[in-house]
């Protein structure tokens, strides 16, 4: 080693001095590197620094993110902090950074030698994988002022011992992006956490803690989040619990400081803190619970509150008039609960609301004049509500508004002049409300903020839109969704109406009275992934403009007029988009059927013919094909066997021919409804069907299928609603089983040779057994679905992004007709077994389906008495029993069934008194045919009658008779 001085000649003594320095200083530095008042420039103690490397070693990926942690000096890697006075690491920020280019973590440990960190005041450990239960040792940090070990996927149960970290005050055990599998049953240990602002513990399992309110130390607390914790309404504490926290000091203390309460997502009946003192609370989330009640009262002295979700609760009754205090409001969520009543016009006092959401409630009467005080106002929903009359023309002094839905109400009046002003709306949505008027004025308006219009979302869908459409549409650039279908719109909509859409995704104009004049080489300044425009007039051939639109995914041309042949080129634009939805049925489209199929096609009422295409075996994703009411000819091709996504097959009323395949190992399993009524089918029932366990509609009537009906049908289709096989061959008996259906609401086994006795299982067709009620979907069922998804409120079912109306139609002969059912065939319960060789009596347990609207039996070889208790069928309408052997008398009981609009029981060899009130006052006496030993109105007088009338009540008979002679079964002729 050379030691440089500045001069030449030192001495040897000055070098050995020197010398012997140097080996001093090293060596003292060796020894006391450690002691914390030992001089330096490096500031990290070795112990720590080593233990910090030990801790890098068992973190996922940490070469990568703690790339910082090389050299001596630890206090300068990422996320470590030292004291500067003593160099021990006080900070330890370890949180797994999720960016762009790192992976979500797979699983690290916990090396002990964090615990070696003894005066550790910050840790955070969050967003680690850490797959094991919260060390206890966590505990021996007893420095520890911020503990958060968010979304870190810890298991079990939280221990007891952080109740030994005194100093904590800040407390993060939750997991928003994960569900964590944490949990605790007893709280008591937060008692001890006196000095703790800040605890979230969302997400943990805490529906055993039952005294968790009392168990939280509140002395300090300014932040408390418990959201999705499964918590119960608390009961009480234990006496030591009680000690710390009665309810009474919880309210004092809480008050003093807590601004933050998060208890959304749980199953709380109540609100769990008395309101009346949180004079400092800003922010409360409620929402998703089961609270039920009304607002409270003390609500109001809630003054500083900017932040309140009570939303997807049962809070019932009024807006309290103490609302009106809460004007720091910025975010106000109501939505979801049973509200009712007017809006009051004081929530226009909450002058500083950026949101407010009162969608899905009860609320009525109008939309408050006073919502125009509201300037700062960015979103108001007020969707599914009961709210009438014209939206104000003030609307348009909320000039920030962005978001405004007022769908589903009873709106009515024309739009506002004044929305044209709303250069700043994003979203407009007013559908299905009865608004009427013309859209010139709104249109126009925003065709002209200076700035451009804003808005891009526009549904005014299902009202009573009347006019014509101005071309100032086309001018609103930002619009991507358009909807204005279900309307009375008229008159011409050229390609002027889109000029300037250039990023329209979604359109419908669909079911106007539009006439649209569109040029075969039209090329739209637009991509649209939805284009709809049924029952419009386009009145052309199949427009060439369609292949321009290389996004699209889903066409609706229905019932436009379009004719002619299929291009050629739409097999491929099909082909080349595997999750395409098309429906074109009800034109005047011929030849032969497009070579390609997509996921959803509906070409039903056309007039296509030849064969299903042979090149459809290669599409086995798809999920709806509808091809009913066409010329289409041949066999069912062996290839459906293998369509195991198939949910809806429609071939019905074409002329289809010779047995439907046999599947080997590849079966239709997905299958809801199959229509293969009216064609020429024949052979035995189709064993195609045996694993489609799925099925809720089977319709194979007016065929030549033949054989007994099979007793795995019975077993093999748990969910079916309607099964109709009429005006076949069947022959043998009912199977037993059929009483297995209990999600059947049709059953129609008519003109068919069918023999034996009616089962008496058929009491185990519990769905006829309750009244039904309308509902816009058929198939709403119970049961397992396995990726069906019905929507109530919509009528259609998803799978994925796939959805599809649901709208099924089946043939029912009731009331003396045949009719199609489509919307109305949810509230519908029908048994029609006519038209057989059936023998034996009327089994009594038919009665035990109160919910039954149509019975008939008719033309078979029944015997015995009508069952005397038929009146427990309190639903029914329709009840045909002619042309069998029946005998006895009618129950008198049968003119108690107030909607029984439609009866026959001619042919039959009934005898006795017919039954008097009711209904029966309405029927006349064709209805009573061929029963020889039947009297009494309408017909002649019984024998015993002249003996027990006056004259003047003879001559009331014979007006009532007279009076009825011209109405046959209900019905006037």
């Amino acid at each position: 080693m050379t030691i440089s001085c500045g001069y030449k000649g030192c001495s040897n003594f000055s070098k050995h001095v020197i010398f012997f320095l140097i080996i001093l200083l090293f060596s003292t530095r060796a020894c006391c590197e450690d002691h914390p008042h030992a001089p330096k420039r490096i500031n990290c103690l070795e112990s720590e620094r080593r233990a910090l490397l030990a801790i890098k070693s068992d973190l996922y990926k940490s070469d990568y993110w703690l790339s910082s942690w090389t050299g001596y000096d630890c206090c300068k890697w990422r996320g470590v902090s030292c004291d500067n006075t003593t160099n021990h690491v006080i900070r330890l920020d370890l949180h797994y950074p999720l960016d762009q280019y790192l992976d979500p973590p797979k699983k690290s440990k916990v090396n002990p030698s964090l615990f070696e960190l003894k005066h550790l005041k910050y840790l955070d450990l969050s967003l680690n994988n850490f797959s094991t239960l919260v060390p206890s040792m966590i505990s021996s940090l007893v420095h520890l002022e911020h503990l958060n070990l968010s979304c870190v996927n810890f298991d079990g149960l939280i221990p007891q011992q952080l109740g030994n970290l005194p100093n904590l005050r800040f407390l993060d055990l939750s997991c928003y992006d994960c569900y964590s599998s944490l949990w605790s049953n007893n709280l008591s240990w937060l008692s001890h956490l006196t000095s703790l602002e800040y605890l979230d513990m969302s997400f943990v399992n805490l529906s055993l803690a039952n005294s968790w309110i009392h168990q939280i130390n509140y002395n300090s607390l300014k932040h408390l989040a418990l959201s999705n914790c499964l918590l119960q309404d608390a009961v009480g504490a234990n006496a030591d619990t009680m000690k710390l926290n009665s309810l009474s000091n919880i309210s004092m203390k809480v008050n003093r400081k807590l601004k933050h309460l998060d208890f959304a997502c749980n199953s709380l009946t109540k609100i769990p803190f008395d309101m009346e003192s949180f004079i400092h609370l800003e922010y409360l989330d409620l929402s998703w619970n089961n609270i039920i009640g009304e607002i409270p009262l003390s609500m109001s002295n809630v003054i500083h509150l900017m932040h309140l979700d009570l939303s997807r609760n049962h809070i019932t009754g009024e807006i309290p008039l103490s609302m009106g205090n809460l004007t720091s409001l910025l975010y106000l969520d109501l939505s979801s609960n049973g509200y009712f009543g007017r809006i009051p016009d004081f929530m226009g006092n909450h002058s500083s609301l950026l949101l407010m959401d009162l969608s899905s409630n009860e609320f009525s009467g109008r939309i408050p004049d006073a919502f125009c005080k509201l300037i700062y106002l960015e979103e108001l929903l007020l969707f599914d509500n009961n709210i009438s009359g014209q939206i104000p023309e003030n609307m348009g002094n909320l000039h920030n508004l962005r978001y405004f839905d007022a769908s589903m109400n009873n709106l009515m009046g024309q739009i506002p002049l004044s929305l044209g002003d709303l250069c700043n709306l994003e979203t407009l949505d007013l559908s299905l409300n009865n608004i009427g008027g013309e859209l010139t004025n709104l249109l126009d308006g925003l065709s002209k903020c200076l700035q451009g219009s804003q808005l891009w979302y526009f549904n005014i869908h299902g009202n009573k839109l009347s006019g014509s459409i101005p071309f100032s549409l086309g001018q609103l650039s930002q619009l991507r969704f358009l909807d204005i279908s279900w309307n009375l719109l008229q008159d011409n909509m050229t390609e002027a109406h889109f000029s300037n859409l250039t990023d329209l995704s979604d359109l419908d104009i669909s079911y106007n009275s539009l006439n649209l004049i569109l040029s075969d080489d039209w090329v739209p300044p637009f991509h649209a992934k939805k284009i709809h425009m049924s029952y419009c007039h386009l009145g052309t051939r199949f427009p060439s403009w369609i292949q321009t639109q290389r996004t699209l995914e889903d066409l609706s041309l229905s019932g436009v007029g379009l004719y002619g042949n299929i291009p050629s080129w739409f097999s491929d634009f099909i082909f080349n988009n595997s999750q395409f939805q098309l429906d074109i049925s009800s034109n005047n489209l011929n030849g032969q059927l497009p070579s390609s199929l997509s996921n959803i096609m509906d070409l039903s009422n056309n007039s296509f013919e030849g064969t299903i295409p042979s090149s459809y075996a290669k599409f086995e994703y798809a999920k709806v094909l509808k091809l009913s009411n066409n010329h289409i000819h041949g066999s069912l091709p062996a290839f459906f066997c293998n369509f195991t996504n198939l949910y809806m097959l429609h071939l019905s009323n074409n002329y289809l021919s010779g047995e439907v395949p046999n599947c080997h190992g590849s079966y239709p399993i997905n299958l809801n409804s199959l229509h293969l009524n009216n064609n020429n089918l024949s052979g035995p029932f189709p064993s195609i069907l045996r694993n489609s366990k799925k099925l809720i509609v089977l319709d194979l009537g007016g065929n030549k299928f033949s054989g007994e009906i099979p007793k795995w049908v019975g077993r093999s289709f748990p969910l079916l609603k309607i099964l109709r096989l009429s005006s076949n061959l069947f022959h043998h008996s009912i199977p037993a089983n059929i009483g297995n259906f209990t999600f059947l609401q049709v059953l129609d086994l008519s003109s068919n040779s069918l023999i034996g006795s009616i089962p008496s299982t058929i009491e185990n067709l519990s769905f006829m057994g309750v009244k039904q009620n309308y509902t816009h979907n058929l198939l709403r069922f119970s049961g397992d679905s396995s990726g069906f998804h019905g929507c109530e409120s919509c009528g259609y079912f998803s799978n994925g992004d796939m959805g599809y109306i649901l709208d099924d139609n089946i043939k029912i002969t009731a009331k003396g007709s045949t009719n199609e059912y489509t919307k109305a065939l949810s509230a519908v319960a029908s048994i029609d077994l006519s038209n057989n060789e059936l023998s034996g009596e009327i089994p009594k347990e038919i009665t035990k389906l109160h919910g039954l609207c149509f019975l008939n039996l008719s033309n078979n070889h029944l015997t015995g008495r009508i069952p005397e208790n038929i009146s427990a069928i309190t639903e029914l309408e329709s009840l045909d029993l002619s042309m069998n052997h029946l005998t006895g008398e009618i129950p008198s009981k049968l003119s108690s069934l107030n909607f029984l609009s439609f009866l026959n029981i001619s042919y039959n060899n009934l005898s006795g008194r017919i039954p008097t009130g009711g209904q029966f006052s309405t029927f006349n006496d064709s209805i009573y045919a061929g029963n020889k030993g039947l009297c009494g109105v309408p017909l002649p007088e019984c024998p015993d009658d002249d003996a027990n009338h006056s004259p003047s009540q003879i001559g009331e008979n014979e007006k009532v008779h007279k009076g009825y002679s011209l109405s046959i079964g209900g019905q006037d002729v």
